[in-house]
């Protein structure tokens, strides 16, 4: 039975991704991806229920309501993502009810460009479609009011040393980098993984498990897990909160079918935007 952007079959990725989101909290940061637990109980130091009620709270909005699943976080972050905390003037709160994401500065880095094609498959260059989900995200978040600003918005080859001078010259944003992935040897192995380096900053583990969760919710791709120590340059030498998300394997022709398809690229767009709400207003 499917309803909105999930099915009943895909409960398990939902309650997996719930978990992965706990590893955010700063008591758990030596763990990485959903082998974190190895046995050990954290639920006496914080409220899993708490964390689990959230995950819980989007898996309802993209399995009922995926038309207002986005507006809904609007919302959220309003009525409770402030945990509390009150603006400290009458001009703040206005602020905050008509527009909660202004102020809210994100980078969009889609992966490779210019001479520098990313995988090849069919054809098609992994370049091409990480452009594309870049270009979808950056108009969705800009239609809720955020600052989006883009390493690259055309066929442009952009560096990894500039890609991330360009992250640190922002200490205002947060940095997401968009990428998909290819294994040879394989047609088989499907899902998303995400990477971000958290000793460069305390706030990217939460990042890179806001968006890696929220995206699995709006697809209903396999979860591949965290990797919370990467050496990927542009998460390495990033200063400010940074993720990197590959969005699925264009080695397996089945995955490379919805990597392809315009409806899936804005599944994925919907919820890369999600996740950067759910930070946002755990931060704000």
């Amino acid at each position: 039975m499917k309803t909105g952007f999930f099915s009943i079959k895909q409960v398990p990725t939902i309650l997996i991704a719930a978990v992965l989101f706990i590893i955010a909290h700063p008591l758990c940061t030596q763990a990485t991806g959903i082998t974190f637990y190895n046995g050990v109980d954290y639920s006496s130091v914080y409220d899993f229920d708490y964390y689990t009620s959230r995950y819980s709270d989007i898996a309802y909005y993209f399995g009922n309501d995926p038309a207002g699943a986005l507006a809904h976080f609007v919302n959220f972050g309003i009525a409770e993502g402030r945990q509390g905390r009150e603006p400290e003037t009458t001009a703040q709160t206005t602020a905050i009810t008509q527009n909660p994401l202004s102020g809210f500065t994100v980078i969009l880095d889609a992966g490779h460009g210019g001479r520098d094609p990313g995988a090849i498959r069919n054809g098609i260059y992994e370049k091409n479609l990480n452009l594309l989900i870049a270009m979808r995200t950056k108009l969705l978040l800009e239609s809720y009011g955020v600052n989006v600003l883009m390493t690259r918005y055309d066929d442009t080859f952009v560096s990894l040393e500039d890609r991330y001078d360009f992250e640190n010259m922002h200490p205002e944003a947060v940095f997401v980098s968009i990428h998909c992935n290819t294994l040879s040897g394989t047609t088989s192995i499907k899902g998303m993984s995400s990477y971000c380096y958290a000793p460069g900053n305390e706030n990217s583990t939460l990042l890179a498990n806001c968006v890696y969760s929220c995206a699995l919710f709006s697809t209903g791709a396999q979860a591949r897990g965290i990797k919370t120590n990467s050496d990927l340059k542009v998460v390495l030498y990033s200063t400010i909160p940074s993720t990197l998300i590959e969005v699925g394997y264009m080695s397996t022709p089945s995955e490379m079918a919805l990597l392809n398809s315009p409806e899936y690229q804005e599944k994925i767009a919907e919820g890369i935007t999600a996740g950067l709400f759910t930070y946002y207003f755990y931060n704000i």
